[in-house]
């Protein structure tokens, strides 16, 4: 077991992860071109689904939750392949990690097509930056 690669990989993730929930690392597409990313809102459509509000769900990024969740579990399979293997190679492998990797793509693209109709008017236009 690699006890001590997957202590700094979980403090490392960990230590990202609160970043991103204290809002400290800004978007780099929002940053460069001042206009919201496909992603965009996926950190506020998490914490307003912690808070229980629906609609600030809806307004931001409804699959941001979606994505939240799928990254947490490749965020534990990630742990896991630190302790037993001592690197990455078992990150989204295998049945698991096949169905992982299609969940991705697929609401990734869902987030793409509701940016774009965001920036055509619908669903109440693009979320602020």
């Amino acid at each position: 077991m690699y006890w001590a690669r997957a202590t700094l990989t979980t403090v490392g993730l960990a230590a990202f992860g609160t970043l991103l929930w204290a809002k400290a690392i800004p978007c780099g597409f929002a940053t460069v071109t001042h206009h919201p990313c496909p992603g965009c809102g996926s950190t506020r459509a998490v914490l307003a689904l912690v808070h229980g509000d629906l609609r600030g769900v809806f307004e931001t990024n409804p699959f941001g939750p979606v994505m939240a969740g799928i990254l947490g579990v490749l965020v534990v399979q990630t742990i896991l392949s630190m302790l037993r293997d001592g690197d990455f190679r078992g990150v989204a492998s295998g049945r698991s990690g096949r169905i992982l990797t299609r969940l991705v793509i697929v609401v990734a693209s869902l987030e793409t097509l509701l940016w774009i109709a965001r920036f055509c008017g619908a669903f109440g236009g693009p979320v602020a930056v």
